[in-house]
């Protein structure tokens, strides 16, 4: 066994080799390898004397092979192309969408304005699976690092790709159940006397908010707080008090209503963060497109930079949107 290691063929010196058989000299090869002739010469004499056999015969005019040369160029012709098959097949893979795409993704954007629309996509690539961490469990993440993220948050790290894939328009809503019951708000101050839901993570991108509004989130009745979406959805729809959404919400939930007394929140952007290379993969590029689409501001409005009111939505005759029009 020990006399079978010794005899092994370095793989970067049988590279080397074949370069001086293919160029047939060894200064053509040097120059292909980017490498010093003498480094070359140095290889080629080593490797002769690791399997004990001359493998070239030297002349003025170059290199020629020897009958034990020709059998190794042949085997290591075979192993070039064994390694060329073998990039080509692993480009493949690379170059279809199949494979597992991580997702990081807060969670109220991936149960109410990503799920709805996985079924068709994961129909449309089988190959696909997805994996989405939300982060409501910080001590059970989901395996692997994200290789898209959504994120509120623009990242300041220099080596990722960050672009605002949509604007979330926050504006006050209750349930047409809690109107009927309670009556709405007439003002800004009068929505202070109502019940609150608050998610304790509506502080992103303060900066653009109106000191009414900053004033308002300070002194709202917070009923009920909680770090779901999903939670404070729920407690709109079903009566329990007022809560602050992206208009969006009325393209999955149209029997809400948006308060028209209430200012919006100015938009805040959501963004689509990924590593430099991430989009080379086809699997990565298939959900960042499909990702794009559902919140392609052309066909869905409620996501475009300026705010577009919930009544010029254009939703199907299915889902109105509904907003409370001022006396």
């Amino acid at each position: 066994m020990a006399d079978i290691a010794r005899r092994r063929a370095d793989w970067s010196a049988l590279r080397v080799f074949f370069a001086v058989a293919e160029a047939r000299g060894i200064n053509a090869a040097a120059r292909a390898l980017n490498l010093s002739p003498s480094t070359v010469t140095r290889t080629i004499e080593e490797l002769e004397h690791q399997l004990n056999v001359v493998l070239f015969v030297r002349s003025p005019r170059g290199v020629t092979l020897t009958e034990a040369g020709d059998i190794a160029y042949q085997r290591v012709l075979t192993m070039e192309r064994t390694a060329a098959t073998l990039e080509m097949e692993i480009g493949d893979l690379e170059s279809l969408p199949e494979g597992k795409v991580k997702l990081a993704v807060p969670d109220g954007v991936a149960s109410y304005f990503i799920t709805p629309f996985m079924s068709e996509f994961l129909r449309a690539h089988p190959g696909l699976d997805l994996s989405i961490d939300c982060g409501l469990w910080p001590d059970r993440p989901l395996d692997g690092e994200a290789e898209l993220t959504l994120s509120y948050t623009e990242p300041t790290a220099g080596d990722v790709v960050a672009r605002p894939i949509a604007y979330m328009h926050y504006a006050a809503f209750a349930s047409r159940e809690y109107i009927n019951l309670y009556g709405e708000p007439g003002s800004p101050n009068d929505a202070l006397k109502h019940p609150c839901i608050h998610h304790v993570a509506q502080t992103h991108q303060r900066e653009v908010w109106t000191e009414q509004q900053k004033a308002l989130q300070v002194l709202a009745h917070k009923h009920v707080q909680t770090n779901s979406s999903a939670v404070v959805i729920q407690a709109v729809k079903n009566g329990i008090g007022l809560a602050s959404l992206p208009t969006a919400i009325l393209s999955i939930e149209p029997d809400l209503v948006m308060l028209e007394r209430v200012p919006p929140v100015a938009p805040v952007k959501l963004w689509m963060v990924h590593h430099r290379d991430a989009t080379r993969s086809a699997r990565v590029r298939a959900v960042a497109d499909w990702l794009k689409a559902i919140f392609d501001g052309r066909t869905r409005p409620w996501y475009r930079a300026e705010f577009v009111h919930p009544r010029d939505f254009d939703l199907p005759a299915t889902t109105p949107a509904r907003a409370l029009t001022p006396a």
